[in-house]
């Protein structure tokens, strides 16, 4: 048997559901029986010698319960997200398009800089906009869908 214990005011608590991978437990208290949500960091576990031990536990519905000395951890598989690697013209600096966009230099990075303030809001709208300055292969740069403009 083992009694859990809210670090921040000392009082038994039973933990009722976790919550976001663990992070969170929704426990209720044994003394008041409120209910509230605790950080994991914020509950311990403290083993207490138990009367029984050949005896299984079981739960409410009558149900063995799996001790955590027997279980084998199972690794959670989270889904992975796919990374949008394109770039948007309008949040990069002179030396952010240097490094993003191939055989553009920090003078005509600063040009493309400079057009974006001047225009209204000092942001881009359009990739066309980009036509202006023609030391860039701007229809190689858009095929490769690297860089968009919001």
């Amino acid at each position: 048997m083992s009694d859990t214990i809210y670090k921040p005011s000392g009082i038994k608590v039973v933990i009722l559901s976790t919550h976001d991978d663990g992070e969170y437990h929704m426990v209720r208290s044994l003394t008041s029986s409120k209910v509230f949500y605790a950080h994991r960091d914020q509950v311990e576990q403290q083993d207490t010698p138990s009367e029984n031990n050949d005896a299984p536990s079981r739960n409410r519905r009558g149900r063995r319960k799996i001790s955590s000395s027997s279980s084998t951890a199972t690794a959670v598989v989270k889904p992975q997200v796919p990374t949008d690697n394109r770039v948007n013209l309008n949040t990069l600096t002179a030396e952010g398009l240097t490094q993003v966009l191939p055989g553009v230099g920090l003078k005509t990075a600063k040009e493309i800089v400079e057009l974006k303030q001047t225009l209204p809001g000092e942001r881009f709208t359009k990739l066309d906009q980009l036509a202006s300055i023609k030391r860039v292969d701007w229809d190689a740069v858009f095929e490769t869908g690297l860089v968009f403009v919001e």
